[in-house]
């Protein structure tokens, strides 16, 4: 019996400066690099005004999510034009209030089952089994970059009665998760990663698109967006949590 993260019972737990708040938010994906980091995507949420008596989403509205490690975070903000502020990143003690270094990681294993083949894969998906996809990112050489682990939300899959190849069949849409970016935009190890969504249909590559800032038609302003694609060497897994 393998063993697998149960996002649902996964969280980050921070505090802001003075503890007016604590958040505590579910992880959305695991990012564990071959160098020994471990970085943990938490799920998004809207701007807000916390506790406020009225008008609790702040105008302009942006999303929030944060990508947290054992000492550096990286907050991202998606839906305003991208000003210096869109990534925000630094060290989670000189950001935040808690226990040990600012942020509170606590993931969950549970046991899992890996899945032997296609048709194993589409019975767990037309049976409601929770799936947890898992990807060994490699470079050209076929060395180990990072191992990714995401629940799949979203799953596509046939069987061979209904597949147009008379096979069982099926394809992985889903995220977001985070990544090794191609290329660091800044001295932390938080700085080279990125966020993406990812699709597989075959256990050795994947596709990810990219968020990144880009142009708005209408005016000089840029937005984030899941707009660049890089198709990635990779050894995937499907697993079913029990």
């Amino acid at each position: 019996m393998a063993q697998a993260y149960d996002f649902s019972r996964s969280f980050a737990t921070f505090a802001t400066k003075g503890r007016t708040n604590h958040a505590r938010i579910q992880a959305e994906a695991v990012c564990e690099l071959a160098g020994g980091g471990r970085y943990v995507l938490v799920a998004s949420c809207k701007s807000e005004d916390t506790y406020a008596e009225r008008n609790l989403f702040k105008q302009p509205n942006y999303d929030f999510c944060a990508i947290f490690g054992a000492e550096e975070y990286c907050i991202v903000r998606v839906g305003l034009p991208v000003t210096a502020c869109w990534l925000e990143t630094g060290l989670s003690a000189d950001r935040f209030e808690g226990r040990g270094r600012g942020v509170r990681i606590d993931l969950v294993q549970a046991e899992a089952e890996l899945c032997a083949d296609p048709r194993a894969v589409v019975e767990a998906t037309l049976g409601n089994r929770p799936l947890v996809g898992r990807t060994e990112l490699l470079d050209e050489a076929g060395e180990a970059l990072a191992l990714l682990e995401y629940p799949i939300k979203t799953m596509n899959a046939n069987d061979p009665e209904h597949s147009p190849s008379g096979d069982w069949i099926f394809q992985v849409d889903t995220g977001p998760i985070v990544a090794p970016a191609e290329r660091a935009h800044g001295d932390l190890e938080v700085e080279g990663l990125e966020m993406a969504f990812i699709a597989w249909n075959a256990p050795d590559w994947a596709e990810l698109i990219v968020l990144e800032p880009v142009r708005l038609s209408y005016s000089d302003d840029c937005a984030g967006h899941y707009s660049r694609v890089r198709v990635v060497n990779a050894r995937n897994e499907v697993l079913v949590v029990q």
